[in-house]
């Protein structure tokens, strides 16, 4: 049995926010040593792009490589957090790969990790809204996953799925939608860490990149 926890935070990374979203959560959490939710420490924080999305109409989205990249950008080197605290891992793209016929979801993942890193914990980082997808069944096999693993809950703006948690990390309204959409330089600028707009950019991945 391991000391603690491993954090799961699934993200689509299309793409990952920054301070105000995605990164502002994972920071948020990397510096907390505990939460109400789980019964011993959290000993990593693991961020997991998904490689293959369940919902059909959020498929539409650049490939996994660049949305890898994206999160590795965007979790890395983030402030007051130790090093090698956050690790982004590619794991649903083997588990999606050796068994690319099957409808896979988060149960999936569970089972995979824990037959690949025996004995270690695992628990679920949600923002809000995520969240509110889990409780209302819209995930594969949802009621097992929630009776089988704990699930930590941040807090998200304009969203009320009954969460209350004083010490949630300070966010804003910024969305990968949002920034997907945009061709505002303030808002990207600060939407986005500086590294995860230039790779957009590289790359011409959104609206603002493309002229």
């Amino acid at each position: 049995m391991s000391d603690g926890y491993t954090l799961l935070f699934g993200l689509s990374a299309n793409p990952p926010t920054g301070l105000g979203g995605h990164a502002g959560i994972v920071r948020w959490a990397a510096t907390k040593p505990s939460f109400d939710e789980l019964d011993a420490p959290v000993a990593a924080l693991w961020v997991m792009p998904v490689y293959r999305h369940a919902f059909s109409d959020k498929r539409d989205m650049p490939s996994f490589e660049h949305r890898l990249a994206m999160a590795e950008l965007a979790f890395t080197d983030l402030p007051d957090v130790s090093p090698g605290r956050v690790e982004v891992r590619d794991d649903e793209r083997a588990m999606c790969l050796a068994r690319p016929d099957e409808r896979l979801g988060t149960i999936d993942l569970i089972d995979h990790l824990e037959a690949v890193h025996p004995g270690r914990r695992f628990a679920l980082l949600l923002g809000e809204d995520t969240y509110a997808d889990l409780s209302a069944g819209r995930w594969k096999s949802s009621a097992e996953l929630m009776a089988r693993v704990p699930v930590v809950v941040v807090p998200r703006v304009g969203v009320d799925a009954g969460v209350d948690r004083e010490d949630g990390p300070r966010l804003t309204a910024v969305s990968s939608s949002a920034v997907r959409r945009s061709t505002d330089e303030a808002f990207l600028a600060e939407a986005l860490r500086p590294a995860v707009k230039d790779y957009i950019v590289r790359h011409a991945l959104y609206a603002f990149a493309r002229g």
